[in-house]
């Protein structure tokens, strides 16, 4: 069902770009952008985490903290205010968790449970389908706009035991498990679009959205103590998406080809 939806959303927007032709900005339709969207990751581990791990001070980590995505696309006129694309998505960031398990003493004759703290990283590559409409006096590719965007993520995660809770991933570190599974995300954005010399086009924006997942851990203070088996790996690596998907700033740069 999944490979039907990707199918059927690949041919809408194959036949958007078709209908195109008769839509152009200085006899221009198509466009290359570089997209990069960044938002604050003050209370999770994070891309920069690595990086400040050197920093004596907990709090200065923390508000350095910033998560990314890299969005590269290809962008196409389709009526004077109006563009349709496609993109490549990839995301990459260390998280962090608690596991829980039960086991059985054969000695005691007794269930028991333990619980221990463990750090990861997650890696997804996806894809990105968006309409952006245009709003105002303005039409093209420049001016104020409203952007509705569809993700895509092929994600895959590792994980390995830590010894406390401040402890930060380490590559070299033996891995304890890994999984892969898919994630998909909806967001709008509002931003303005400036064109330099007729081809260069510069976009500043605000995203907020939401990925149909990653709920399970959101908005809950969990420690070593609340026991909870439900929850997994890929409960917590799916949160992390959500913490970095759910508000952006974007910031791109683009070039008026074709």
């Amino acid at each position: 069902m999944k490979k039907r939806i990707l199918i059927i959303i690949l041919l809408a927007v194959a036949a958007t770009f078709a209908n195109a032709q008769s839509h152009t900005y200085l006899g221009k339709r198509f466009m290359f952008n570089a997209d990069a969207t960044l938002s604050p990751a003050w209370l999770n581990q994070n891309p920069m985490s690595p990086h400040l791990q050197g920093l004596e001070a907990k709090w200065l980590r923390r508000y350095l903290g910033l998560n990314y995505w890299v969005s590269p696309s290809v962008e196409a006129i389709v009526w004077d205010k109006g563009s349709v694309g496609a993109g490549y998505n990839f995301y990459q960031s260390p998280f962090s968790g608690i596991h829980y398990e039960e086991r059985y003493s054969e000695y005691y004759g007794t269930a028991y449970s333990w619980s221990y703290d463990f750090s990861g990283l997650i890696t997804a590559h996806g894809f990105n389908v968006f309409y952006k409409q245009y709003v105002g006096e303005t039409f093209a590719p420049l001016g104020r706009y409203f952007k509705f965007t569809f993700d895509g993520f092929f994600y895959h995660y590792k994980t390995q035991f830590v010894a406390d809770e401040d402890a930060l991933f380490n590559p070299d570190a033996p891995f304890h498990d890994s999984g892969k599974d898919m994630l998909f995300g909806l967001k709008v954005e509002y931003g303005r679009d400036f064109l330099l010399w007729d081809c260069l086009k510069l976009s500043l924006g605000m995203s907020v959205g939401t990925t149909f997942g990653g709920y399970r851990v959101a908005f809950k203070k969990l420690t070593l103590d609340d026991y909870n088996p439900t929850l997994t790996y890929n409960n917590y690596a799916r949160n992390r998406m959500l913490g970095a998907y759910w508000f952006g700033v974007k910031m791109a740069i683009g070039f008026l080809a074709f």
